[in-house]
């Protein structure tokens, strides 16, 4: 199309040299009809241009946008996966303090160390969200896919959210049980130390909120394990369609 315009203007200007009788006025209209459909057509051409660059830019932040996180989403998991085999320590602790206890074994220096194992701790909530305020600061729509954009807002906004909230419960649950131990126990250089253990073993109030850590920990340890399923699930989603991408779907 171009190449018929420049060529109607070559015939014009040839015209003019040649000194062909013609009408002028049709000749210059021919000839700015065709100059301005070529600026039109250029024009055209150039936005099609920024417009697939554009494009290609938003694509290949989507691909940086979703690789960082993936692998917050591994790093997570990986943090997680000590977490549960530090609750699964505690939780073989717990049984045998417990038992020791309900079974009126005599006293030794181990209860101690058990004691302080069992004790609260404040949850795990240094979870990696860098990638995904990325991606708020980007806007949700750079991702193409509907069905992952919708997996990872639900993750960060709603799943995320309800561990979190869920710890913050615990913990404000077991410092009450905290300072119950205070008053019972002496606590110092990484030890619990009863004051009187026979009085330990006959009163159930006092020995309570071990009881209480214990339930508190299979608790942090069923919500780890139900989050880190969920963030399974969205890695194989994200590892899908990193792949596709890759193959140039």
């Amino acid at each position: 199309m171009i190449n018929f315009f420049r060529r109607m203007r070559q015939n014009i200007l040839s015209e003019e040299k040649t000194g062909k009788p013609a009408w002028p006025v049709a000749r210059y209209l021919k000839y700015a009809i065709g100059e301005i459909f070529l600026v039109v057509i250029g024009i055209l051409i150039a936005l099609q241009i920024n417009n697939w660059n554009e494009t290609r830019k938003l694509r290949v932040l989507e691909i940086s946008i979703l690789e960082e996180i993936q692998q917050a989403l591994i790093q997570d998991t990986i943090v997680i996966n000590a977490n549960i085999e530090y609750l699964l320590d505690k939780n073989l602790k717990s049984q045998e303090l417990i038992s020791h206890i309900e079974n009126k074994i005599p006293y030794k220096k181990r209860l101690d160390t058990l004691m302080m194992d069992l004790y609260y701790h404040r949850g795990y909530k240094t979870f990696n969200i860098s990638a995904f305020d990325l991606l708020k600061e980007n806007g949700f729509g750079i991702i193409k896919n509907d069905t992952l954009r919708k997996q990872i807002t639900k993750h960060y906004n709603s799943d995320l959210s309800d561990i979190i909230g869920l710890f913050d419960r615990l913990e404000q649950i077991n410092l009450i049980q905290g300072a119950n131990v205070y008053q019972n126990y002496k606590v110092a250089r990484g030890l619990i130390q009863t004051y009187d253990y026979q009085e330990l073993l006959n009163n159930p109030k006092i020995f309570a909120p071990f009881y209480h850590f214990d339930t508190m920990n299979n608790a942090y340890y069923r919500g780890l394990t139900n989050f880190k399923s969920k963030i399974i699930v969205l890695l194989k989603s994200l590892n899908s369609e990193l792949e596709k991408r890759k193959k140039g779907g």
